[in-house]
């Protein structure tokens, strides 16, 4: 980590409503390294697990060194909101015999 370094920022909490589908990620640079905490744009980082420095309050801001792994992170999201969806469904499921015998296998690696 230093000073230069291209990071990802993606507005969470009341960042992201405020934002809404404008600027959810904005790609920065590191400013300021020092022993416990970083800089991105004014904001303070934690060395040691890259949270937002916030005194207490909710962070605006969580830090990616990649775009993948924001995008990674947002289908993961996605894949297991539609899965859930499928299984917390009261009555039957709307899967065949062969689908649930193929997923049962892939639990079960």
């Amino acid at each position: 980590m230093n000073i230069g370094d291209k990071v990802y920022l993606k507005a969470v909490g009341n960042m992201a409503v405020k934002y809404k589908e404008q600027l959810l990620i904005k790609e920065s640079k590191i400013t300021k390294v020092g022993r416990k905490y970083f800089e991105v744009d004014g904001i303070k980082f934690k060395i040691e697990n890259k949270e937002q420095e916030t005194g207490g309050y909710t962070a605006d801001w969580k830090l990616y060194f990649s775009k993948q792994e924001i995008l990674d992170e947002q289908e993961f999201q996605k894949l297991e909101r539609d899965i859930r969806s499928k299984f917390n469904a009261f009555g039957e499921l709307d899967l065949t015999l062969d689908q649930l015998k193929r997923i049962n296998e892939i639990i079960n690696e």
